[in-house]
């Protein structure tokens, strides 16, 4: 994918499927940090959008559907007591708001490499992300070393939210099957990880966007390939943001009980326990494609 940038219209280009997005905005901030070109755009519908290193990543008009799906499937598809939660990235804040919810999670790592994705999210978009609540422990770390770290040390988690941005620059460590394989270590015998990516369907089938676009291969044929956690969920959500809009999350698990079935009733501004599963019903072509 590149970007092309002409007066305000900003573009994103999706080079492996010859399709391109292009929103009017005008850039508010920009800087690079250690790690990543960051800007801060305003749109007029999506107000204020946050893009890393020319990847679209989040917006003030739709960044609740995207996180509250990614959390509050996982986290109230299984009754849980005194949940650990790991997530992955996620600097924008909004995995971590919707993590601290609920009284039932006793305790929420973040670990985020470049702080001043955090700063700025913070500064600019308002996600509202409670770094001070006491059960928050934030790391700024490269989380390669820390799923490692973690793994030597015998640590498990019983949610685990791959809160990423594209398989380039920080990231480009992560989409490694060596880091999977100690990610998987990290997972309890009840626990889950989630992550996602979009799928487009071809004249010549369905793919991954990440590796319709050369990006390298999607999670979900890493575990059918390895089957280092071998029960696949898979649930569809609606974000405008994003090319295509149509919105893929992966369920990872050991023991393989479903999670469509929410344990007790949650209303957010998206997410409520119709949503919830509802959002498993996945078309035939997708079901064959993901082979679940």
């Amino acid at each position: 994918m590149n970007i092309q940038k002409h007066n305000n219209w900003w573009q994103e280009r999706c080079e492996g499927l010859g399709i391109a997005q292009s929103l009017d905005m005008v850039l508010l901030h920009a800087e690079r940090s250690p790690y990543q070109l960051i800007e801060i755009f305003e749109h007029a519908a999506f107000g204020r959008v946050l893009v890393l290193d020319g990847y679209l990543q989040a917006s003030q008009a739709d960044e609740f559907i995207y996180h509250e799906m990614g959390l509050q499937v996982p986290l109230l598809g299984r009754k849980r007591e005194n949940a650990s939660v790991l997530i992955i990235g996620g600097g924008d804040g909004g995995s971590l708001r919707e993590a601290l919810v609920h009284d039932f999670v006793s305790a929420v790592t973040m670990v985020e490499i470049d702080q001043r994705v955090v700063e700025l999210s913070q500064e600019y978009l308002g996600v509202n992300g409670d770094y001070l609540d006491p059960r928050v422990n934030l790391i700024f770390d490269d989380a390669g070393h820390f799923v490692s770290d973690a793994r030597a040390r015998g640590q498990i988690f019983d949610v685990i939210v791959l809160d990423l941005t594209e398989p380039v620059g920080p990231s480009a460590s992560l989409f490694t099957e060596a880091f999977f394989v100690d990610l998987a270590q990290l997972v309890s015998e009840t626990g889950v990880v989630v992550d996602s990516d979009s799928i487009f369907l071809t004249r010549e089938g369905a793919g991954f966007l990440q590796e319709q676009s050369g990006d390298g291969e999607n999670l979900v044929s890493v575990m059918l390939r390895t089957k280092l956690l071998p029960h696949i969920e898979a649930y569809r959500a609606n974000i405008p943001l994003y090319p295509g809009a149509d919105f893929g999350f992966y369920l990872y698990s050991r023991d393989g009980v479903s999670l469509r079935h929410p344990f007790k009733a949650y209303q957010g501004r998206h997410y409520d326990p119709d949503v919830h599963q509802a959002s498993f019903a996945l078309p035939r072509w997708q079901r064959e494609w993901l082979r679940i």
